[in-house]
């Protein structure tokens, strides 16, 4: 399906926003369907390592907690691959955007996003710790600020989300100039600062809307359902400590840890979108690329 979305243009606070619920509209069935279909295995190895965890830990009067350090060690073998599936998603998500934004259709499959995903793994990792060495360096000032912003009421919230989402747009559009050669890996950070740092903060503020936006929305979404499921839980199965060391209980604890990482994954999965519409749109405003390209269409095709 081709996709009739202008992905550099010169955007408000507000159009990012309305661009962003456009995109999604036109792709979320392909968008969904490819990155999960991609994270299949992954997923389903990380209900196993629920359901184990769950037969590990009893809520009857004698323990309340995990029953041997077994216990321990597969909760932190499970943050681990957490953390590990939440980067693949995230550069999976990537791949599908690169692709989108080259393409300007759906017509791409799964298979060719997995194969750009392992052909640029290097990049992936190597900015991995590039990366973690430029937070390293930029901690104490964000700290100040973040801990400024946590005094003022009401306001203060919104600034560290807002300052977060400021956080989160450099590193995107460093990896990115990073992955597309704008720029070698000790220059992309600096690259993509001097990019954004005219409008930073108005990009920072849009895509903490379009975030909290969508997060509501699939709140919403999902409370209907939870709603249900605890309602029959309540009702039919009974809800004492003894139920959470029955078999029901450990399965409904298992779609519990399941749900959480799903809807995390999909908030991932979103913030590429918002952050690679705010990432061509700086760029453009940068290089021009949009300008250049209408000029050579002057005339038609090549002659």
């Amino acid at each position: 399906m081709e996709v009739d979305f202008e992905f550099q243009k010169e955007r408000k606070i507000g159009d990012f926003v309305q661009s962003f619920i456009d995109l999604f509209k036109l792709i979320y069935k392909h968008f969904v369907t490819t990155i999960f279909g991609l994270s299949a295995l992954p997923l389903a190895a990380i209900a196993l390592v629920y359901y184990f965890l769950s037969t590990k830990i009893t809520f009857s009067a004698h323990s309340s907690s995990f029953e041997d350090i077994d216990g321990f060690t597969w909760a932190a073998l499970l943050i681990m691959a957490l953390i590990a599936l939440g980067l693949y998603v995230y550069g999976i998500s990537i791949e599908y955007f690169i692709l989108l934004k080259e393409r300007k259709n759906t017509l791409f499959t799964g298979k060719e996003v997995l194969r750009n995903f392992r052909a640029n793994i290097g990049k992936y990792i190597m900015f991995l710790f590039a990366m973690i060495l430029a937070l390293i360096v930029v901690f104490i000032p964000l700290a100040i600020v973040a801990v400024i912003s946590a005094f003022i009421p009401f306001i203060g919230s919104f600034a560290i989300g807002i300052l977060m989402s400021m956080v989160g747009i450099w590193l995107f559009s460093s990896f990115l100039f990073y992955r597309e050669g704008y720029s070698d890996l000790g220059s992309c950070f600096t690259d993509a600062y001097v990019m954004l740092s005219k409008k930073l903060i108005q990009y920072g503020v849009a895509a903490y809307i379009v975030n909290f936006i969508f997060q509501m929305a699939v709140m919403m979404i999902s409370v209907i359902p939870l709603i249900i499921v605890s309602l029959i839980s309540y009702n039919f199965l009974g809800m004492e400590a003894a139920f959470f060391d029955s078999s029901w209980g450990k399965l409904l604890m298992t779609l519990g840890g399941m749900f959480i990482t799903l809807f995390t994954l999909f908030l991932y999965m979103s913030g590429v979108l918002a952050n690679g519409i705010i990432y061509e749109t700086a760029k453009d405003l940068k290089f021009g690329e949009r300008i250049y390209g209408m000029i050579d269409q002057i005339g038609g095709g090549n002659e």
